[in-house]
């Protein structure tokens, strides 16, 4: 923001983002200018959303004044698939010109919308006409004239197309010949011609592309580049775009397009060290494209010297890292026992070992000397790291707080009462098809890596729904990156597997499922305890189990509690609850009172509009009449009135929060801390949430609910997974981040990345777990991040890792766990899911967390006023590089 205020030419910064963050980018810089921009001057910066390359060329031919100041880019916008249908028929007309096409050429404006498929904007052939006579300079005015209710702000053919069209730079031969094969008038095969012709309009764009993007010439004072790990590939488009790469010209790609364009580069990402070190240098490598003779120290050279010098430098770290990682596979359980060969303590033998190794045996001494050479390796390279890469590490503990910021729970922990530490038991009911996967798991590890990974134990121990899915060996329902080399065909793993699946309980008992009961008796636990929670799953199925059994056992739960609490038979307490919930209707006793607590509450927020208000009211009035809500928070046998609504507003929840405290907290938030857009969404989110008025249950209302096949779905529990539109998704994390429904939000891995769900929700849950620690810190990121609800609570963030004790679950387990406390050390770790090579890694000895920090890069920086330093996590939050 200050680059793009400070810059007198008022030339824009640029801020790539993914599409995935293209709308979240945006808005968030909305709140942040309407919250803390103060000075007047200052408040009209605009920021400007930019999705294709046309767009972004055409902000930059305009004049500054109407310039935006900041522009929020898509990585993929420099695709030649988005031209937009101005520079299409620009091309049309390009073509044509000095063809002798007689009738044809006045029949062309007749299926130019058809030839460019704008049929349901720009059909009028007549405006067609007039475009193609006129100079392209001249087609805005004439198109706003035409169309008075959708004008256009930019010109439609920006001038670096303009440049080409006006070369010779461009071959259009083909769509020539497609061009005059068009019918003077209406024809049969119209529909074959126009298909051919948008092959030979492509042909032509894609081979006028790169000479387009070479003419583009602009100048902004700082690029950001959100997601920079995409640069790690210099062959991929995106990196492409900021060295000239001479070799791939002939390959129809421009490279260096943006090469010298920024003056200053910032490039963001949260897993700078999930990249190999190659890869962390190729993305520092992309540096070479800033505006080198704007720069008053440093030259092109020096920093190709000096990233060369670095290279050498991380070669030699890793490879003493590497070689730490070989020595410490040796190590076995026996080398780390404690006195009289008792159990373990990897710490406490960590610390008496590295306090006189001389002491040790000759193949321990070999261990502790491979781990000063990797340690003096690291160091020698984090002092040049330091100048390209700044990470944030989060602090430990909450601020102002000797509180840990998270707690981590672990195996059977997720039990209300936990027998001991450990994984999840198997019960003998469920005994028999954990040891035939078990069996068949031991043949897929005896075949090696011609086997790959076994799927089908993984879906197991996730649920016996995603278990059918994984069985076949085929690919599966999931969402995330991570491919699963399923285990190849054998005879005997087939048979196991069959077996399996026959062995397997009635579907009846599948809510039994050693992993999926605990886990649903935690969440009802903490809702029952008004707590909001989020179940991360990498199986759709499973995240379809999880809401499947959960609502049948909630709505169990719910009739069950409120009978023992009320004191009413099982039959009648439902309609005692859902007649209380009536009250709150136009002519019920709770009504008026509510409305009165609102309007009170509300008188302090001048910013909400009259509409908003009232938003605000329905909103609150629909959620707190649902059984839901009147049988944990009200006494239906009291009176109607404000005392009873009292009562109910200062019932708190597991952190200590009063639902009055939380209805306050979101009024501020909404009036205070959201733009006037984003207010807009929140309110719009809760609104469209269907919250089960009557104490009915939900189906099909959304594309969420529509996945559970006419299974009945508490109003209160929602599923995110990739089967979810993007829209959805967006508003059931908004509707998640309020006190109000769902508060029970089940996901998968797209929910990993890019979004918040920390304002009202302090409990996460990873039921199934991942290969890749990485994976588990962005999960647990979305619930911590700056403004939780933790840090206003001052309690941490629970952080469940359940896995079932003595199969491939905790395997899993160890493995992930072994990896984060290498994850600063083994940069780009292969992190191979294979049966071989996972069994073996498995047993390794756990790198202790006191050699794990002496070993990891501290790229952070700190000022003066920062408070003491506290021990860093094993992964990190959000880094800058």
């Amino acid at each position: 923001m200050i680059a793009a205020l400070a810059d007198r030419g008022k030339r824009p910064v640029v801020i790539m983002v993914p599409s995935s963050l293209h709308e979240k980018w945006p808005r968030d810089f909305a709140v942040f200018k309407e919250r803390v921009i103060k000075r007047a001057g200052d408040t009209s910066l605009r920021a400007e959303p930019v999705a294709s390359a046309l767009d972004f060329f055409r902000l930059i031919d305009s004049e500054a004044k109407s310039r935006p100041r900041i522009i929020f880019l898509k990585h993929g916008a420099f695709h030649v698939q988005n031209i937009d249908q101005w520079v299409r028929l620009a091309l049309i007309k390009r073509a044509i010109s000095g063809m002798h096409l007689g009738e044809k050429r006045s029949a062309l404006p007749r299926f130019a919308a058809g030839l460019l498929r704008t049929k349901s904007s720009y059909n009028d052939p007549e405006l067609f006409a007039k475009l193609l006579r006129i100079p392209n300079r001249d087609w805005r005015h004439v198109i706003n004239d035409h169309y008075k209710d959708r004008q256009l702000t930019e010109t439609p053919v920006p001038e670096a197309i303009q440049k080409v069209l006006d070369s010779s730079d461009i071959d259009v031969a083909g769509l020539r010949d497609c061009l005059r094969d068009l019918p003077a008038r209406e024809s049969v095969s119209i529909d074959e011609r126009l298909e051919r012709a948008r092959h030979a309009i492509n042909d032509a764009l894609r081979t006028m592309w790169p000479s387009t993007l070479a003419k583009v010439r602009f100048r902004s004072p700082l690029l950001i580049l959100d997601e920079a790990h995409h640069l790690k590939n210099p062959a991929t488009r995106l990196a492409s775009l900021f060295v000239t790469d001479d070799a791939r010209e002939d390959a129809g790609t421009i490279t260096g397009a943006l090469e010298g364009s920024f003056e200053r580069m910032m490039f963001l990402t949260a897993t700078p060290f999930q990249l190999g070190h190659h890869e962390l240098l190729n993305v520092i490598g992309r540096f070479r494209g800033v505006a080198w003779k704007t720069l008053s120290q440093g030259t092109k050279q020096e920093f190709e010297t000096e990233l060369a010098s670095l290279g050498t430098t991380l070669d030699r770290a890793q490879h003493r890292a590497a070689e730490l990682d070989k020595r410490w596979s040796s190590l076995r359980p026996e080398d780390v026992a404690g006195p009289n060969d008792g159990e373990p303590s990897v710490e406490d033998w960590w610390r008496d070992t590295a306090s006189n190794p001389s002491t040790r045996p000759e193949r321990i001494q070999i261990v502790m000397r491979a781990f000063e050479q990797a340690r003096n390796a690291m160091k020698e390279a984090e002092a040049p790291l330091r100048k390209w890469v700044i990470r944030h590490v989060r602090d430990p503990v909450l601020p102002n707080t000797s509180v840990p910021r998270r707690s981590r729970q672990v195996g059977r922990a997720i039990s209300l009462s936990p027998d001991g530490s450990g994984g999840l038991p198997v019960g003998d009911e469920a005994l028999l098809p954990f040891l035939l996967a078990a069996r068949a798991q031991a043949i897929v590890v005896r075949e090696g890596l011609r086997a790959g990974r076994a799927t089908f134990a993984e879906g197991l121990a996730s649920s016996y729904e995603a278990f059918l899915e994984t069985r076949r060996g085929e690919p599966v329902h999931e969402d995330e990156e991570e491919a699963a080399k399923t285990f190849a065909s054998d005879k005997f793993v087939s048979r196991y597997v069959e077996k399996l699946a026959a062995a397997l309980p009635d579907e009846a008992a599948y809510a039994q499922h050693p992993k999926i009961a605990p886990l649903v008796t935690r969440v009802l636990d903490l809702w029952r305890h008004r707590e909001k929670v989020v179940v991360f799953c990498h199986y759709r199925e499973t995240g379809r189990a999880i809401v499947r059994h959960l609502s049948a056992a909630m709505e169990k739960q719910l009739w069950s509690d409120a009978a023992q609490k009320f004191e009413l038979k099982y039959a009648d307490v439902r309609k005692a609850v859902i007649d209380f919930g009536a009250r709150f209707d136009t002519d019920g006793g709770m009504r008026q009172p509510l409305d009165d607590e609102l309007t009170r509450r509300l008188a302090l927020y001048a910013e909400l509009n009259d509409e908003e208000r009232e938003q605000v009211h329905d909103v609150v009035r629909r959620f707190v009449r649902t059984p839901l809500f009147v049988a944990r928070y009200f006494d239906i046998r009291a009176r109607s009135g404000k005392e009873t609504l009292q009562v109910a507003f200062d019932t708190r929840d597991l952190s200590g929060v009063a639902l009055g405290e939380k209805i306050d907290g979101f009024l501020k938030f909404i009036a205070r801390r959201c733009s006037p857009r984003e207010r807009h969404d929140y309110l719009d989110a809760l609104v469209r949430m269907q919250p089960g008025i009557r104490g009915e249950t939900q189906r099909d209302i959304d594309d969420d609910l529509s996945q559970m096949k006419s299974i009945n779905v508490m109003p209160n529990i929602r599923l995110a997974n990739g089967l979810v539109k993007q829209e959805t998704r967006q508003r059931l994390m908004l509707a998640f981040n309020t006190p109000f429904f769902p508060e029970v939000l089940v996901a998968s891995s797209v929910l990993a990345e890019g979004v918040d769900l920390h304002l009202s929700c302090r409990h996460v849950i990873h039921h199934d777990l991942s290969w890749n620690p990485s994976t588990l810190e962005q999960r647990t990121g979305r619930v911590d991040r700056i403004g939780a609800i933790a840090e206003t609570v001052a309690k941490p963030i629970e952080v469940f890792l359940p896995y079932v004790g003595g199969t491939q679950d905790e395997k899993q387990f160890r493995v992930v766990m072994d990896r984060e406390r290498w994850f600063q050390v083994l940069m780009g770790a292969d992190y191979r899911t294979d049966e071989s090579f996972t069994e073996k890694a498995a047993e390794r000895i756990p790198l202790p967390m006191a050699a794990a920090k002496a070993l990891a890069f501290d790229l952070s920086v700190r000022s003066a006023c920062d408070g003491p330093k506290h021990e860093e996590s094993p992964t990190g939050a959000k880094q800058a590089t």
